[in-house]
């Protein structure tokens, strides 16, 4: 947080600094994430490091994308705009790659979904939800040249510290891979989110 952002934070009251206020601060008038399924998978899905996904990830019950027939992703962006522009007066949005592991694939694959993003001019930005064991070198590359481009946000999902609590929810990385991941994205130009879960009965989280 910059100072100047500090100080409008102060100004206003808020109880605390939301995300909201830092895009408004940021762009200057409201941005609206829009969900996007690339139709990616997971490493804890497809098997190669474990299946079954982790057991409380629903796709369908957060990703409003998951539960309409996948389009191409202007396609998706257009129905999505159309449907946050009936709820909230907003002209100005982020492409937000939402459910499953989206660096989950070969950068020749990630670039041309990326780009499609972009092509809408009503597109001031993008988040990319992942997994922080799935960002090899040539993906952060990628993303570091997105970033010197346009506003990015990675939201990586840490979840949670213990690595206990980490395999009982079937995460399939232990939490030095998310260590490691912020790691190597400190510098890179784009924001780096964390999501984490809170409270899960009877576990240390």
């Amino acid at each position: 947080m910059s100072v100047s952002e500090l100080t409008a934070w102060r100004a206003a009251g808020l109880r605390y600094y939301s995300y909201n206020f830092h895009l408004r601060q940021k762009f200057g008038h409201r941005v609206h994430k829009v969900s996007l399924d690339a139709g990616f998978t997971c490493p804890n899905v497809d098997g190669t490091v474990a299946v079954g996904g982790v057991f409380f990830c629903d796709n369908r019950s957060f990703s409003p994308s998951r539960r309409l027939p996948r389009t191409k992703i202007l396609g998706q962006l257009d129905e999505g705009i159309r449907r946050i522009k009936w709820r909230f007066n907003v002209d100005h949005f982020l492409a937000y790659f939402q459910p499953a592991t989206n660096t989950y694939a070969p950068v020749e694959r990630l670039r041309p979904l990326y780009e499609q993003a972009l092509e809408d001019p009503r597109i001031v930005g993008m988040a990319i939800g992942t997994r922080p064991d799935c960002v090899p070198p040539p993906v952060l590359d990628l993303l570091t040249e997105f970033a010197a481009r346009t506003y990015l946000s990675v939201e990586y999902g840490v979840q949670t510290m213990h690595d206990r609590s980490l395999d009982w929810m079937n995460r399939g990385h232990r939490h030095d891979a998310s260590v490691d991941a912020i790691e190597r994205s400190r510098g890179r130009g784009f924001e780096i989110c964390a999501h984490v879960d809170v409270g899960f009965a009877g576990r240390v989280v």
